[in-house]
This record gives C-alpha cells, structure tokens and sequence, in this order.
C-alpha cells in the first residue's frame, strides 16, 4: 500500500470512528434522561447537539470518500448504519421528551431497560474502536456480546408479561403507557446494538481489502 492510500485509509477510518463517538455521545445523554427524567435539561442538549453534527458530518462525507474502492464500500456501508442510529436516537429523544411529563419508570423495570441501555452503548462504543483495530477478534467479541443484549431484552420482557392473579401483583402492575413505552425503548437500543455489530462487520473488511 501506497503512503498516500494508507493516508486516505488511516483519514476514513479516523472519520468513521469519531462519527461513531457521536452516535455513541447522543445515545448516552438521551439514555440519561430517560433513566431520570428530572434531570434531563442536559442530557438533551447533549443528545441534541452530537446529532445535528453526526448528520451534517454524515451528509459532508458522503461527497468525498477517501481510502479507494474499498473506503467507499465501507464508508457508504457506515454511513447507513450511522444514519440509522441517528434516526434511532431520534426517537429515543422524542420518548425522552414525553417522559418529562410522566416521571420515572417503576424501578423494578427501570434497572433492566438501563442495563440493556448499558449493553447497546457499550456496543456501540466497541464498535468504534473495532474499527480503528480492524482485528477480527474484535469483531467476534462485539458480535458475541449481541447475545447478552437479547437477554436483557428478553428480561424486561419477561418482567412485563409475568401473569399473577393475587390481588397484590395486580396493584403493582404497569402502567398500560409504561409498558408500551418500554417496549419501544427496548426495541430502539436493541436495534442500536445490532448497528454497532455491522459497524464492526464492515470494519473487519475494509482492513483485510488492504485500502
């Protein structure tokens, strides 16, 4: 490889990584409001402002690739996966914006969604050091660790759909918008976690393309 395309490599995937950094920066404010909404004037802004420069960013890239054929395999491919996070946290903004109104979720349902959060943003920082390393055991670890976000997942699940008929459990149901709610944001960081695995995917072959 030429000194001038290990440059263009070395500057895409300098790019790719820290647009990742502000995926990664977006979901982690909004996921700090939703877990405490009383507190969440900044986690806003935060998510607010690392979006708006992750899309422009996203949007300026796209006209100019470095890194040959390879690069703008990887760096279209990337990008979609980006623009899908954005459009990701979007929504979570738009949940975290209407939770203001209803305060916390329980909190026997709050730990498992924040640990499934915890999972998908711990992913999607993964994803961009994968991305720098361009090792395929990396790879193999962020996409093992895929599983363990469908358990938390299946955790909050099974917590919402566990049938008591004692007077009790009844009281302490869910509320019918929480539930839905919950199932949405579950929806939404699981889906963040499946974008860093295809970020780390295509991380894997644009190292072994030689770009």
């Amino acid at each position: 490889m030429s000194d001038g395309a290990d440059a263009g490599r070395r500057a895409l995937v300098d790019e790719l990584a820290a647009l990742v950094g502000l995926a990664h920066t977006a979901l982690g404010g909004v996921t700090a409001v939703l877990m405490e909404p009383d507190d969440g004037e900044d986690g806003i802004a935060i998510a607010e402002k690392a979006l708006g420069e992750l899309l422009a960013r996203v949007e300026e890239d796209a006209a100019a690739t470095p890194g040959g054929r390879a690069g703008v395999v990887v760096g279209v491919h990337v990008g979609c996966e980006l623009e899908a996070l954005a459009q990701l946290t979007r929504r979570l903004l738009e949940a975290a914006w209407a939770r203001q109104e209803r305060g916390a979720f329980d909190e026997r349902l709050r730990d498992p969604l924040h640990g499934l959060a915890g999972a998908a943003l711990d992913l999607v920082a993964r994803s961009a050091d994968v991305l720098r390393s361009g090792v395929a055991e990396d790879v193999a670890d962020v996409l093992s660790e895929l599983h363990e976000v469908g358990q938390r997942q299946r955790l909050l699940y099974g917590l919402l759909l566990r049938a008591d008929s004692s007077e009790d459990a009844r009281e302490k149901a869910a509320d019918p918008v929480d539930v839905t709610d919950l199932v949405l944001l579950a929806c939404c960081y699981q889906q963040c976690a499946d974008r860093a695995g295809a970020i780390a995917r295509h991380a894997v072959l644009f190292a072994q393309a030689g770009a």
